[in-house]
Formats: C-alpha cells, sequence, structure tokens
C-alpha cells in the first residue's frame, strides 16, 4: 500500500447526524494513513467549500470527505473547485447520512460503520492518482442515416450547432412517411406542409450535404473516427465517408398482412393498409384499385398484426390516430362517405383524443368488435363484422377495407447493428441504453437512434427526438474539440494477453484489438498477434475490462485492483467471527439512489452492514468477491441495475451476475457455501428492494457462522456449522 496520506473532512449536517463525531475524530487521527480531521457543519455551504479548497492546497490533492449522499455535493463542490481552477479528482466520498446515521438507530453501531467505510475510504485513497485533462481534436462532421422527418430535424439541429453533416437517404427523395400523409394530428396539416419549411431549409443549408439513392452496408472505427461505407445507384463501386458520429433515424416499415389469410390482403385489390390509403388520399387519386370506381363505403380494421403473440406482441401505438387522420380526410374529401372503424381498443395520447372526438362528431362510425369474414359478391367485398357491444352479426358493403396494420423497425437495422454496435430489442427496433433517462443513446458511444426506429412515434415526437439526438452529440463531440478528464480504464499494453475479453464484452465497444505487426518473441508460438487498445475518451468507465482482465492488464485509473483490495481490507478491519459483517458493492446508478432514498426514507436495516461504491456492478471480480471473504466478510452481495436498466449499456449488471454465479461454484466446491454471495437488482422507485436484500444477506451471515477464515481453517477447505 503506498503510504500517501489524506485529510479527512466529516461533516455532521448542521449538527444533526445522530454519529459521535468525537469518536471518529480520534480514532481516525490514529490511522496511518490520516494526516488530519476536521469536522464542520455544512460542507456544501460557502465556509465548507472553502475549506475543501484549502485541504486540498495542503494535502497534495487527497481528501475524504464523509457527508450526506455524494449525488447531492459532489456537483456543488466541482463547480466550486472548478470555477477556482482546483483539481479535485482526487476527492474520495463517504456518505455517512443516509447510509449510515439516518438508518441505524443504535447511534454507537452507526458510528462504528462509518468509521469502518471512512478507513476503507482513505485506503483508497492513499493509492489513487490525479485524473488529467486531455484534448482531443476531432473532425466537425456527423453522418444522419434516413431522410425522414427524424433525419431531416436531426440535420437541421446538428447544423445549427455549427456541425457538417451529410444526410443520408436511400430512397430518391426525402421525407419518408410524412410527406405522404394528408393529415398529422393534431397540427391540422398536411405532412408536406410540415416538411415544406425544413426541406428548403436543408436544400439551402450550405453545411448539409444530401445524398439519395444511398445505402449503407456498414460502419467502422470509433466515436470521432467512424468511416461510412456506402453504395450510390449512379455508382456500383463501394465510397466510403469519414464521420465523428452517427444518426440512426431510418423510420420504420408497415407490416404487410399477406400472411393474414382471413382479410384477403394481397388477393383483394380493394384491401389496402392505411399508409396505401394516405398515398391516394394525399395525391388525389382515391378510388377503388379494382376498378377505378368511387369510394363511398369504407371499412377500416385496427390491430392488424399488432398486439398479437404471432406478428407484433404490442400495440403500435399510432395507428389508432393515424386511422382517424384518414378518416377525416376521407369525409373532407367525399363528404357523404360512410366510415366505419373497428376496434377492440381505441388509444389516442394526449391531444389527439380531440381529434377522435372531432371524427365522431362528423359521423366516423366506431365498432367495437373483430372482423369475422371478407369475401367477393358480384364484384363487390363484403365485410362481416361482430360487434361485440350489441352482441350481434353486421354485414356491410366495403368499396376499401383499411386495415391499421403493425409498425416495424426498418430493413437493414439488424445489419447495421453487426458493425455499429448498438443493441437490438426483441421486436427488432434499436434499444436505447436507458428508456427513463438515457433516452436516444445506444450503447455504442458516437452513435444516437432517433425517431420511429427506436419505437413507433408521432411526428412531433420524431421532431422532438432529434433535436434531442443533436445534444447529445453535441455534449459528446464539443464542437469537435473533446475536452475532458480523463477517467476511464487505462490499459498496459505489455501485460495484454491478447486474450480480447474487453473487446467482446465491453458493453460499449470500447476496446479494439490491434494487430502487433512487430510482434517478436523467442518462439514463433508465443507471438501475440493482437493486444488491445482503448480510447479512455472513449470509455464510459463501468470497468467491466478490468472484471474480465485475467492479466490485470486494464483497469480504471480511479479503481485500480490494488485500490479495490486495499479497500475492502480496510473496510473489514474488524469483521471477524464475534463481528459477523454483510460487505455490499452497490453501482453508483440505480442501486446507489435505492440505498440514498432508502436512508432518506429512514428504513432501518442491520448495521453489521459496509458499503462500497463502484461504477458498475460490472466492474466487481470473482477476485473481488473472493477478496472481501479473506478479508473476514461473513456475506457478500452486489446491489445492481434491474434487469435490462444497466446504464451502461445492458450488460454490466449481467456479467456482474456470472462473477457472482461463478463466485459461488468456487465456494461451494471449496467446501464453503455459496449462498454466503448473492447479487440483487434494484432501482430507487422500490427502496424495500435493498433493504430486504440485505437483510436477508445479513441473516445467511448469521445463519451459517463463522467462516473458515475467521477460524483459521482456510486452508482445510471446509465450512464451519453453526
Amino acid at each position: 500500500m503506498s503510504d500517501k496520506k489524506s485529510a479527512v473532512l466529516l461533516c455532521t449536517c448542521g449538527k444533526q447526524l445522530g454519529l459521535s463525531f468525537d469518536l471518529l475524530e480520534s480514532e481516525l487521527k490514529k490511522n496511518n494513513l490520516t494526516t488530519s480531521v476536521t469536522v464542520e457543519d455544512l460542507v456544501c455551504q460557502e465556509e465548507g467549500l472553502a475549506k475543501i479548497a484549502s485541504l486540498l492546497a495542503e494535502n497534495e490533492g487527497r481528501l475524504v470527505i464523509a457527508a450526506c449522499t455524494s449525488q447531492k455535493i459532489q456537483p456543488r463542490i466541482i463547480q466550486y473547485l472548478k470555477d477556482r481552477g482546483i483539481d479535485g479528482t482526487q476527492i474520495q466520498y463517504v456518505n455517512i447520512r443516509e447510509h449510515s446515521a439516518w438508518v441505524h438507530s443504535d447511534v454507537d453501531e452507526a458510528t462504528k460503520k462509518s468509521l469502518d467505510m471512512i478507513r476503507g475510504t482513505l485506503a483508497r485513497s492513499a493509492t489513487s492518482v490525479q485524473l488529467v485533462p486531455e484534448t482531443k481534436e476531432i473532425g466537425n462532421h456527423v453522418s444522419v442515416i434516413g431522410g425522414g422527418i427524424a433525419g431531416i430535424e436531426a440535420a437541421l439541429s446538428l447544423s445549427n450547432l455549427g456541425y457538417h453533416v451529410t444526410l443520408m437517404e436511400i430512397s430518391d427523395q426525402l421525407g419518408g412517411h410524412v410527406k405522404h400523409l394528408p393529415l398529422v394530428a393534431p397540427t391540422g396539416k398536411s405532412g408536406v406542409e410540415i416538411l415544406s419549411g425544413r426541406l428548403e431549409s436543408v436544400e439551402k443549408d450550405s453545411k448539409i450535404t444530401i445524398l439519395t439513392k444511398t445505402k449503407v452496408k456498414f460502419v467502422t472505427g470509433e466515436m470521432g473516427d467512424f468511416t461510412i461505407h456506402y453504395t450510390a445507384e449512379d455508382n456500383t463501386s463501394e465510397l466510403t465517408l469519414k464521420t465523428s458520429a452517427v444518426v440512426m433515424a431510418m423510420g420504420f416499415k408497415e407490416f404487410e398482412p399477406i400472411g393474414m389469410e382471413e382479410y384477403r390482403y394481397g388477393k383483394n385489390p380493394d384491401v389496402i393498409t392505411q399508409f396505401q390509403l394516405s398515398r391516394m388520399l394525399t395525391e388525389g387519386t382515391l378510388a377503388r384499385p379494382s376498378d377505378g370506381g368511387a369510394v363511398k363505403e369504407v371499412v377500416m380494421v385496427q390491430c392488424v398484426g399488432s398486439r398479437s403473440e404471432d406478428y407484433k406482441r404490442d400495440c403500435s401505438k399510432i395507428c389508432c390516430t393515424f386511422a382517424i387522420d384518414n378518416s377525416l380526410e376521407i369525409l373532407k374529401q367525399i363528404p357523404d362517405a360512410k366510415v366505419r372503424v373497428v376496434y377492440m381498443d381505441i388509444r389516442v395520447p394526449f391531444e389527439n383524443e380531440l381529434v377522435y372526438k372531432e371524427s365522431r362528431e362528423v359521423g366516423v362510425d366506431y365498432i367495437r368488435g373483430r372482423i369475422s369474414m371478407v369475401w367477393e359478391q358480384e364484384g363487390k367485398t363484403r365485410v362481416k363484422i361482430y360487434d361485440s357491444l350489441m352482441d350481434e352479426y353486421l354485414e356491410v358493403p366495403s368499396d376499401l377495407l383499411v386495415l391499421s396494420t403493425a409498425i416495424l423497425p426498418p430493413d437493414g437495422v439488424f445489419a447495421l447493428s453487426e458493425t455499429l454496435g448498438y443493441a437490438i430489442e426483441d421486436d427488432g427496433h434499436i434499444k436505447e441504453l436507458y428508456g427513463k433517462l438515457r433516452r436516444n443513446e445506444t450503447r455504442r458511444r458516437g452513435v444516437v437512434a432517433v425517431g420511429a426506429v427506436t419505437r413507433p412515434q408521432f411526428v412531433s415526437e420524431s421532431i422532438t427526438d432529434a433535436q434531442a439526438g443533436a445534444l447529445i452529440l453535441h455534449n459528446e463531440l464539443q464542437g469537435g474539440k473533446i475536452q475532458a478528464i480523463m477517467r476511464g480504464a487505462v490499459l498496459n499494453v505489455d501485460d495484454c494477453v491478447g486474450c480480447s475479453l474487453c473487446a467482446q464484452q465491453c458493453p460499449r465497444g470500447v476496446p479494439l484489438m490491434i494487430e502487433q505487426i512487430d510482434a517478436e518473441e523467442e518462439s514463433e508460438d508465443q507471438k501475440i498477434l493482437f493486444k488491445a487498445a482503448i480510447d479512455t475518451l472513449n470509455c464510459h468507465s463501468c470497468g467491466v475490462c478490468q472484471s474480465l482482465c485475467p492479466s490485470g492488464a486494464t483497469q480504471l485509473n480511479f479503481l485500480s485492483n490494488n485500490q479495490m483490495w486495499s479497500e475492502i481490507e480496510a473496510t473489514l478491519e474488524g469483521a471477524g467471527a464475534d463481528n459477523p459483517v454483510t460487505l455490499c458493492f452497490y453501482c453508483e446508478e440505480c442501486a446507489v439512489s435505492t440505498i440514498d432514498i432508502a436512508g432518506t426514507l429512514k428504513m432501518e436495516y442491520p448495521a453489521s452492514t459496509r458499503l462500497i461504491p463502484v461504477p458498475c456492478a460490472g466492474r466487481v471480480s470473482i477476485i473481488d468477491i473472493l477478496k472481501a471473504f479473506e478479508g473476514g466478510a461473513s456475506s457478500v452481495m452486489i446491489a445492481a441495475c434491474e434487469t435490462d436498466r444497466c446504464h451502461v449499456g445492458g450488460t454490466g449488471n449481467e456479467i456482474a451476475q456470472v462473477q457472482v454465479d461463478v463466485a459461488r461454484d468456487i465456494l461451494n466446491a471449496i467446501g464453503w457455501k455459496g449462498e454466503r454471495v448473492d447479487m440483487f437488482r434494484m432501482f430507487s422507485a422500490e427502496p424495500e428492494r435493498f433493504t430486504t436484500a440485505i437483510s436477508e444477506m445479513v441473516r445467511r451471515a448469521r445463519e451459517f457462522g463463522p467462516t473458515p477464515v475467521h477460524t483459521g481453517t482456510a486452508g482445510k477447505w471446509m465450512e464451519v456449522g453453526k
């Protein structure tokens, strides 16, 4: 362990914390890693902030702050220091309020827990390194794939932010589905009207290059240095385009119900989809496709292929509004037409409810039920409808049978995911990083997804989505000059054994395997032909690569293996057979919010617990878990994000689960009880998940009794019973 010492700053939160600060101060002064111990009443106020600045200056930047949740005070402290040009990258935080004082009524036990966690954080601080700012010059260019409303809006937003943009569209013109919509609720405007101003702006914008009849084949590289490989209709050879980021705005495609025999789609030309009807209405060609006859009777059928176990399981969201818009347009063009809408549920969110009301007032007939049969009779289409409210069958003529079919992801999304690295939902849409907090971001840094490529969206939502996606990229690219604290994974290439685990498992696809052209070894079979390379500015600092690296070549520069292991050892210094401790590693995303809220609500749980923060549950390795038992923990748990809600790309918590499963197998194999280690998933809306989980692990610690480490028999590989 390094002998570098740190100052400790204790906050009493306005003398409101039920802890013995005198005991904390006296015990911490005895610690050989402490230079000084200061007690302040309000660290977050001006006097406390000034004290932080002076302590940093006196202690070469090393400071441990024991106060309330870092989610509250850390941003304030960082901003205060940044405004004064003071480096605060080596500050370590311990939450003694929500994680200790507010959840344990026994002052002595709460103080003891706080002391242990501060001691552990001092050990982490002792080997910390200063994180230095880094600047990276990149091209001031973004490519937008898809020329519909979302792609156009994204291109305009990015241009307004100062970027050069290439807008790539597979068809021969921009506008996507929207240009064919006769009415867009609730605006009262047509799709052409909504697009016209935007199309004019795009075409006149000198910073936007438009490529139509262009198909993207694959993309290589990483944020700041992507290469798009594409083909154009008038050029058979493959072309390339250098770009710093990519916007996926490929829209959607309409489900064609060819296999649904009951509707006669594809066999009866007068059976069409809503989008086909939209084109007829927009182009002024509303007539029976079979013979060009007048349209007087229209039957629309909702949820064709949607909410179906055989096709698309969920609601396609926009179909009801789509049908209502077209119904109003039909009545506008043909006032004496009869329009019937067959539905099981009408779903028209927000202002669209007003459009639904308008359609009923002008005579659209809504029939709750199902289509039971479609057939042709004497050259006319007949439809039999079961009305579930009247409990009777209706037989009606139909000049047009219009199917409101499911909204599906566009072609090409899956193929591009193989090189762009974004994840795909079960329904084929692009998976956003985290639907609640990280919308539009994908697991690949520098790639955002906007519009209907992520889910069915109304036009207004696609526009907002595109604007948000542009801002996300602007925050990442910073106008072509990335300036950031170099916080993330760093790699010692000499220690890399070329296993490629980091490249395979990184949630964001950051590590790259680089061919070692000049590799030389005494024997040919010992050559390592490929080694990893990591761009720290692209890294999201989850630590998954570190937990998997067999040689320790890659480590987080703010939480190395030595830091973690020394923190575990110091935190568990007092653990033993007479003092069973449950050690909890918690991720600093969902889990910390859950634990903090449990603290805010003062939900009590056993004080025989110690907490260690990690950037992601995926940072915890098998060795970390075993080190915890070696240090004297009676049980170990990981508090992680909920399934599919991992903030670093959806896989950090899954990798952590694998680590736990393997650790369990190891414990069982050496005669211990594997149940001493477990992982629990949680989110802030249910803080009782944490209190229940940690209480369960404390119960197991008590039930299983001392470990072989506690009794000095660990080498005998034998579990000690009660």
